[in-house]
């Protein structure tokens, strides 16, 4: 049922213009009070903590939607960010919410409050967020951080596809209501990261598929559809292979969010994400020719975005290293039974 009442909102509201608007700069606030009325930001939150508690396969699957629709808000950013706030039970201030990597940040005790300092790189929406969540360590344990957007220094950039990936310099002293620490240990934000933009490259190369099937289908040349050539036959099956893998690859770490096998299910899952970005992306763009090009396809929307979205929370070749120092370090007798073995807790992500 939240799968049906997503796509149909974002089916009616999420246009082309729209894409266009934001990607010039215009943040789409009706659509966000939309987003945040029908509570999709809070599907991954427990019931206990005022959530909906749908399981995480379920909930998560939103962020494939999302990408499928080229939805231009941190949706996917809030509906992880607030999973964290409530797991470290902080309260949840609503609103925009976006997450980053946080190693960079230095915490240290300064009387009874704790300073955060140090330099966040390309944060998702930052200056469209009212907070940034992440997390640091301090004293050997695990910290959540809520940094409200309003009291750090920002430096705006962006992603291929023109939406908000900006720097942010942090100097603040946290309260209570900014810092808390977590009795086990959290997951990296790089692997959080990692799983919502593995599902989203899977729900865009979804939409570029039926895109680029539509498009060899009433394009006619020679006389009659390019679909009917072989040539374009072979780029559309080897699409759809690619497409599928990721996006099986993608549920499948959907499904172990918060287990033993999820370090391992998010390397895969975004290590098979951004190859697969690489060839959908191009073999599209091939098959639409010169007119894939132009501002007014729809295409590039979804083409930047997965290639831009496949070198954020790491790229396939740090993703298929840390799979790579887990196997090396597998006390399994085979490599067979370390990838099979659905409970194996891997290297950390």
């Amino acid at each position: 049922m939240i799968h049906d009442m997503a796509d149909r909102l974002f089916r009616d509201h999420v246009t082309h213009r729209l894409r266009e608007d934001a990607a010039s700069g215009q943040f789409p606030e009706a659509l966000w009070m939309r987003i945040e009325e029908a509570g999709l930001a809070m599907a991954l939150v427990p019931e206990a903590a005022g959530g909906f508690g749908v399981l995480p396969g379920e909930a998560l699957g939103l962020v494939r939607l999302a990408g499928a629709h080229g939805l231009p808000l941190p949706l996917a950013e809030t509906l992880i960010a607030n999973a964290v706030l409530a797991g470290a039970n902080l309260a949840l201030p609503g609103g925009r919410l976006t997450i980053a990597e946080g190693e960079a940040l230095r915490l240290e005790r300064r009387g009874e409050k704790i300073h955060a300092s140090g330099h966040l790189t390309l944060v998702p929406f930052a200056r469209w967020a009212n907070r940034i969540v992440t997390n640091a360590v301090l004293d050997g344990a695990d910290h959540v951080l809520s940094l409200p957007v309003k009291e750090l220094a920002l430096d705006p950039a962006q992603d291929l596809a023109g939406m908000p990936r900006d720097d942010a310099e942090v100097d603040l002293a946290l309260t209570e209501a900014d810092v808390g620490v977590v009795s086990r240990p959290v997951e990296g934000m790089r692997a959080l990261g990692a799983l919502i933009r593995s599902l989203a490259i899977a729900g865009a190369m979804e939409t570029i598929l039926e895109m680029s099937v539509q498009y060899a289908n009433d394009r006619v040349q020679f006389g009659r559809p390019i679909g009917k050539f072989q040539a374009i036959q072979h780029y559309l099956a080897t699409m759809a292979g690619e497409t599928a893998a990721s996006r099986t690859a993608a549920e499948m770490a959907a499904v172990s969010y918060d287990t033993p096998a999820f370090a391992l299910t998010v390397a895969a899952a975004k290590a098979r994400a951004g190859e697969a970005a690489e060839k959908v992306g191009a073999l599209a763009h091939q098959i639409h020719g010169a007119i894939g090009y132009t501002q007014e396809h729809s295409l590039h929307h979804f083409t930047k975005r997965i290639w831009g979205w496949r070198d954020e929370f790491g790229t396939e070749l740090d993703w298929t290293g840390e799979l790579g120092r887990a196997a090396l370090s597998s006390p399994h007798d085979t490599f067979w039974h370390f990838i099979t073995d659905s409970a194996v807790q891997g290297a950390p992500a």
